[in-house]
């Protein structure tokens, strides 16, 4: 039990950098927004109660998932890509998101992969994740909101623990709290499970346009150009010469999430 709760606090001490002050000076100003922040209208116990009943997981549950499927897509990733700056930035452009989400009962954690591939993952529970692959193929912060706008929005809308509620999984991951501390292998199976499911699998086409739609939404909403995603995806598809499936291997291909989002124009380039 300490053992895997070490290895969980090093996991996320490493992931979360603070924000240093000039970054936070030179973002967009926050505060003209503030009627716009959506609010969660219940405490961390009542969100708890009411994920129970939504999903079959517990909050206490959602979190030891996610942090257990966090742990496993960090090492099936590179590792954690120790890159100071970029990590200062995704942190800084991934709270202003949160901040806007519907699930104010979590404490977001954003961190990038060391990894070549052009993908992001997001894991129960608050954690949301980006490759370096990704990540350097990013022009403004209007782009890495959008990609990070749509991990959050699978976790607001509980995308994979209604995947777990609906499916075989909730009888090997109910309880998981219990499982954790009195059955390792139990707990592991349960976990590389769902791990499989968001990794491997994904989630299914209309779950994934509806993560673009919503997470466009909270991008405009959050004070962010609205075609970030979609300046993301046209970037991609004209890099991988029209290949609509190269990158994203766990989403649908970009034509079909380009054809569904709003034609929205491209940023404007960040100044030199």
């Amino acid at each position: 039990m300490k053992i895997a709760h070490f290895r969980t606090v090093t996991v996320w001490a490493t992931l979360l950098l603070a924000c240093s002050p000039l970054a936070q000076a030179a973002f967009p100003n926050l505060g003209e927004l503030g009627e716009k922040i959506k609010k969660a209208g219940t405490t961390a116990a009542q969100a708890g109660k009411v994920l129970k009943g939504a999903t079959g997981l517990s909050l206490e549950e959602e979190l030891a998932v996610g942090d257990a499927v966090a742990i496993e897509i960090v090492n099936r990733f590179g590792g954690v890509w120790r890159d100071e700056a970029a990590t200062q930035r995704v942190n800084l452009v991934g709270r202003a998101l949160a901040r806007y989400a519907d699930r104010q009962d979590l404490t977001w954690t954003f961190g990038l992969l060391d990894s070549g591939a052009v993908n992001a993952f997001s894991a129960p529970g608050g954690r949301v994740f980006i490759t370096r692959g990704l990540y350097q193929r990013l022009d403004s912060d209007d782009e890495l909101a959008g990609a990070l706008a749509h991990e959050i929005e699978h976790i607001d809308r509980r995308h994979a623990l209604k995947i777990i509620a609906r499916g075989e999984f909730l009888s090997g991951v109910a309880g998981l709290v219990a499982a954790r501390s009195s059955d390792f292998a139990k707990f592991d199976e349960a976990i590389s499970l769902v791990t499989s499911q968001i990794l491997e699998k994904g989630f299914d086409p209309s779950t994934e346009f509806d993560a673009d739609k919503q997470g466009r939404n909270l991008a405009a909403t959050t004070g962010f150009a609205p075609g970030g995603l979609r300046a993301v995806l046209l970037r991609l598809r004209r890099d991988n010469g029209g290949a609509s499936r190269a990158v994203f291997s766990t989403h649908p291909p970009l034509d079909d999430r380009l054809e569904r989002l709003p034609n929205d124009p491209e940023p404007p380039a960040p100044a030199k």
